[in-house]
């Protein structure tokens, strides 16, 4: 079911409607629903679908034509131009019917330094005026095209009609398309999959947790089985040099000097591997808010970003012995179970900023803020700092633990936030279990502290 995706049609819709030949771009993380979303905006469209493979661009053509059943006079006369032209040629019946071409994985195209680029400008500025194709370029490299594909166009002169990002799904929506009302279930299901939509399609809301992971991560027939080593060899080189970052990562070791120590990689090394983790939108470098205080704030980290990796490499990786010697369900009670309620609080932050963002576009806080971030500390984080135009901040604290939250961390957190140099307005704190008496005798009459439990997020 495709959820939460109604702009990104308008948009695409919007695109091609135009009264022109023209080229879109449709990116996102792998899982994220791309597919999803192209196949319900090519219902009804006279369409041509492609998908490319590595390979070098001349085999790319060739390829294309024996998937479109077409034949040049000898093998040599495949290019992308002649691939065009012949999928245009196809609807001249129908001059009035605008096509519809889809390429997905189009990145392989680009990276295997072929003419795709220059053909396709000039093919498309050659039937711009005519409104008879419109190309759909899609790639689950969403870091890959707003950085290094953005600037090839940039250095090739090249315009195209329009990007559409798709992003990972909200907390919300993800509640819309599970279609259960079981907060703890929904918070756990979305720190393991994330907002990866199509990811969703694996787990079944009326079995257990223990039942899905079991069934989907630990079984070996699982579809998440080997998805954490699976992503990385068929993307890069050398996956042990990146498993060995990874498992470093989901041990807390997210900064360049101690992934050195431990994996004994040069840092040079490691920083070019992280470069391509993060062109795959697999791992992403925390980016603190911008503050005063920016010599109390913690450089250089780094965090595992695709949430089926991080929990691939948490808790399956560094026990693959264990897991193949003791059954699946005695492994779950063994090495999971202990551990997955504070691994699954580790995304409360993020349904919180959710919480606040949705608050704040319907003007239910006392500032209207126009920006916000997390900032991440030597001593400690917040969680969230939110800034309007007279510049009135709001500083949300998570607790990413079970239990209540105690007066003691809260005068922790008020520390914390002086190492900003910013002085917070209000204060917005959130806790699962609730808060003990002292915080609620301390705070609750407070008029710039708000406090939220379950029943406020449910």
């Amino acid at each position: 079911m495709l959820q939460g995706r109604n702009n990104e049609l308008i948009t695409l819709n919007d695109c091609f409607d135009r009264k022109e030949s023209n080229v879109i771009v449709l990116f996102g993380e792998q899982l994220v629903g791309t597919t999803s979303l192209w196949r319900e905006f090519a219902k009804g469209k006279d369409t041509t679908y492609l998908k490319a493979v590595p390979a070098s661009g001349r085999e790319q053509a060739y390829l294309f034509a024996k998937a479109l059943n077409w034949d040049g006079e000898t093998e040599f006369d495949y290019s992308f131009k002649s691939i065009f032209e012949s999928i245009i040629s196809a609807t001249n019946h129908n001059r009035n019917e605008k096509k519809l071409l889809v390429i997905s994985d189009f990145h392989y195209l680009i990276q295997a330094n072929s003419s795709f680029l220059d053909e396709l400008n000039d093919f498309i500025n050659g039937i711009r005026f005519e409104n008879r194709l419109t190309i759909l370029l899609v790639s689950n490299r969403s870091a890959w095209v707003e950085d290094s594909f953005v600037r090839e166009l940039l250095q090739r002169n090249i315009k195209f009609r329009g990007f559409v990002r798709v992003k990972p799904l909200e907390f919300l929506d993800i509640v819309c398309m599970m279609n259960t009302e079981e907060f703890d279930k929904l918070l756990a299901f979305y720190a393991i999959l994330g907002g990866l939509q199509d990811a969703y399609e694996q787990f079944t809301p009326g079995l257990s947790l223990r039942q899905n992971i079991v069934g989907t991560f630990l079984l070996p027939g699982g579809f998440y089985r080997n998805y954490g080593m699976d992503i990385i060899k068929s993307e890069l080189r050398e996956p042990a040099v990146y498993a060995t970052i990874l498992a470093s990562l989901a041990e807390g070791r997210n900064k360049l000097n101690d992934l050195y120590l431990h994996t004994g990689f040069s840092r040079a090394k490691i920083s070019v591997y992280l470069k391509n983790l993060t062109e795959l939108s697999i791992v992403e470098k925390v980016r603190s808010y911008d503050t005063p205080g920016a010599e109390n704030t913690k450089k250089g980290v780094y965090r595992i970003k695709n949430p089926i990796v991080k929990f691939y490499f948490t808790f399956l990786y560094p026990h693959e012995t264990e897991l193949a010697l003791i059954g699946e369900e005695e492994f779950y009670n063994t090495y999971i179970k202990d551990r997955i309620d504070n691994y699954c609080m580790e995304v409360f932050p993020t349904i919180c900023e959710e919480f606040l963002c949705l608050a704040n576009e319907r003007e239910y806080l006392p500032i209207q803020f126009t920006k916000y971030g997390e900032w991440v500390g030597k001593t400690g984080t917040v969680d969230i700092i939110a800034q309007d135009k007279e510049r009135q901040f709001i500083f949300g604290y998570c607790k990413k633990e079970r239990g209540v939250l105690t007066y003691d961390e809260f005068i922790k957190l008020v520390s914390v936030t002086k190492e900003t140099h910013l002085t917070p307005d209000y204060f917005y704190l959130f806790s699962l279990d609730g808060f003990d008496s002292k915080t609620l005798d301390e705070l609750a009459d407070r008029e710039n502290v708000f406090l939220f439990d379950r029943s406020d997020l449910s």
